[in-house]
C-alpha cells in the first residue's frame, strides 16, 4: 500500500548528513569554501581530484544543487577511473542530496546503486552505511516494513567492524524510525547508545542530532523543558557548521513548544525562521511543514486570507513529494534490487552447475578413453604373449627335427649362422645303409610310425658309427 508522506518523516532526513566515510569531523561549509578555490584552479588529477569532488559534495550546504553538480562528477570520474570506491561515495551523496530537494525516486535508487557498489567491491562499512540510508528512504516514504528491515542490515553489519561513526548514524537514524512509529523509548535508547559513541570520537554533528533528536522525543511525551534545552544545544552546534536542514527542523518543534505554552508571538518567530531557512536553502518538505504551521497559527488568529495562502503553499510542496506514481516506482526498486541481486546469486549457481558438470562430463570421457586404452593393452599384451608362447613352441620343435636330422654341433652352426662350413677330416667312413622292403612296409605304417621307426634303426646306426 502507497503512503502519504507525513510531516514527521521528513525528521528522518537529518542523520544523511552525518555520513561522510573515514571523516570524523562531520559537514563544515567553511571546508566547501576553502576547497573552491582549488577546484576552479583544475590542476588536481586522479585520487586528488577525488578527494577534492568527495569533500566538495559532502561540505557544500549553501546550495544543494551545486553539492549535487560535485556528487555527479565524481560518479562520473570514479566510473572513468575504474575507483569503485569514490563511486559508491558519488552515489551515495547524490542520494543525499535529492533525499534533500524532495526527489525520493532518485534518492533511492542512487542508494542502490552505492549499496550494489559496495558489495562488488567487498566496502562492508559503505554496504552497512547504503542500508541504513535506504531504510531512511523508506521510512520518509511510510514503508516500515522495508525500512526496519534494511536498519536492522545496516545494524548488522556495522557492529562487525571497526567504523564507530557509521554505527553510530545507524543508530541515530534507527532511532528516528521509532520515533515516528511513537516507540518513543525505544527510540531514546537507540539515540543513547548513538549519542555515547558520538561523544566516545568526540563527533560534534553527530552530538548535536542526537540531542535534538532527543529534543523531538521529550517534545512529543509533553517534556517541554528538556525538549527545549536539547533542541537549543543541537542548533548552537548546528548553526556554527552552518548545517542548516535539521536546524530547520528543530525550529519547527520549537514553535510547537512555545504554542503549547500560549506564547503565539515565540512560536510564530519560530515558525516564521524555519520557513526562511528552509526557502533560503530550497529544503522542499521544510518548506512544505513551516508552511503549514504558519498556517495553522495564522487560522487559530482568525486571519483567514493569510492562513489560506500558507495552507496553499503547504499543498503546493506536499504535493512535489508526495507523487504517488513516484513513491510507487520508488517502492518497486528494493524489489527490482534484490530480484536482481537473487538473479546473479542464480547465475552464478547455474554457472558453478555448469562448469561442474562440463568437468563431470570430461572426467567421464578421459576415465572412458582410458579404459579403452587399459583393454587394448591388454588385449595387445596377451596377443603378444600368445604369439611368444606359439613361436617358442614352434621353435622348439623346429631344433628337435634339426637334432632329428643333424648332429648338435652342425645344427647349432646352421641356427648361428644361417649356414654350415665344410670341414675337413683327414679320415672318414661312410655308412651306407638301405632297408630292404621300405617301400611296402611304409604303405603299411602311419607317417609318426614310420617316423619312430626309421628314428629307432637310425640310432642305432649311429651308436654303431661312435663305438667304431
Amino acid at each position: 500500500m502507497i503512503l502519504s508522506i507525513k510531516r514527521k518523516a521528513y525528521y528522518l532526513l537529518i542523520g544523511f548528513f552525518c555520513v561522510n566515510i573515514h571523516s570524523i569531523s562531520g559537514q563544515n561549509q567553511r571546508i566547501a569554501d576553502s576547497l573552491v578555490i582549488i577546484y576552479q584552479d583544475n590542476r588536481l588529477e586522479g585520487d586528488e581530484k577525488l578527494e577534492l569532488l568527495r569533500n566538495l559534495a559532502f561540505n557544500e550546504m549553501r546550495d544543494l544543487e551545486l553539492s549535487l553538480q560535485y556528487a555527479e562528477e565524481l560518479i562520473a570520474l570514479s566510473k572513468n577511473e575504474d575507483k569503485n570506491i569514490y563511486l559508491f561515495r558519488g552515489y551515495y551523496q547524490k542520494g543525499s542530496k535529492y533525499i534533500l530537494l524532495g526527489d525520493l525516486e532518485i534518492a533511492l535508487d542512487a542508494y542502490f546503486k552505492a549499496a550494489e557498489t559496495a558489495k562488488i567491491e567487498g566496502y562492508k562499512q559503505g554496504e552497512g552505511s547504503a542500508y541504513y540510508a535506504i531504510g531512511d528512504a523508506y521510512s520518509v516514504m511510510g514503508n516500515s516494513d522495508n525500512a526496519e528491515d534494511y536498519y536492522n542490515k545496516s545494524i548488522q553489519i556495522l557492529r562487525k567492524i571497526n567504523d564507530s561513526i557509521s554505527l553510530g548514524i545507524a543508530l541515530l537514524n534507527t532511532g528516528e524510525y521509532y520515533f515516528e512509529n511513537m516507540k518513543y523509548d525505544i527510540a531514546l535508547e537507540y539515540n543513547a547508545e548513538a549519542e555515547a559513541i558520538f561523544e566516545n570520537v568526540n563527533y560534534n554533528v553527530g552530538i548535536a542530532y542526537t540531542l535534538g533528536n532527543v529534543g523531538m522525543v521529550y517534545a512529543e511525551q509533553g517534556k517541554d523543558v528538556l525538549a527545549e534545552s536539547n533542541i537549543n544545544q543541537a542548533i548552537s552546534i548546528l548553526e556554527e557548521l552552518e548545517d542548516y536542514y535539521p536546524i530547520s527542523v528543530y525550529l519547527t518543534y520549537m514553535s510547537d513548544i512555545y504554542l503549547r505554552k500560549n506564547d503565539f508571538p515565540t512560536a510564530l518567530n519560530y515558525a516564521e525562521r524555519s520557513l526562511e531557512l528552509a526557502t533560503h536553502y530550497g529544503l522542499k518538505d521544510q518548506i512544505s511543514e513551516a508552511n503549514l504551521k504558519l498556517s495553522e497559527f495564522h487560522e487559530a488568529k482568525g486571519e483567514q486570507a493569510t492562513a489560506y495562502d500558507y495552507y496553499k503553499d503547504h499543498i503546493i510542496y506536499r504535493d512535489s513529494l508526495n507523487n504517488i506514481e513516484k513513491v510507487q516506482q520508488s517502492a518497486d526498486l528494493r524489489t527490482n534490487f534484490e530480484v536482481s541481486q537473487k538473479q546473479a546469486e542464480l547465475d552464478l549457481a547455474e554457472e558453478r552447475e555448469k562448469n561442474q558438470r562440463n568437468i563431470s562430463i570430461g572426467i567421464g570421457v578421459v576415465l572412458f578413453l582410458i579404459g579403452i586404452m587399459a583393454i587394448g593393452l591388454y588385449r595387445r599384451n596377451t596377443f603378444i604373449r600368445k604369439t611368444k608362447q606359439i613361436i617358442e613352441e614352434e621353435r622348439d620343435r623346429s631344433d628337435n627335427l634339426l637334432l632329428n636330422i643333424l648332429p648338435e654341433e652342425t645344427a647349432a652352426e646352421l641356427k648361428a649362422n644361417g649356414a654350415v662350413k665344410a670341414k675337413k677330416y683327414d679320415a672318414v667312413t661312410v655308412l651306407f645303409t638301405d632297408f630292404k622292403g621300405f617301400t611296402s612296409y611304409s604303405e603299411k605304417l602311419t607317417p609318426e610310425a614310420l617316423v619312430e621307426t626309421i628314428s629307432f634303426y637310425f640310432s642305432k646306426f649311429d651308436a654303431i658309427i661312435e663305438k667304431h
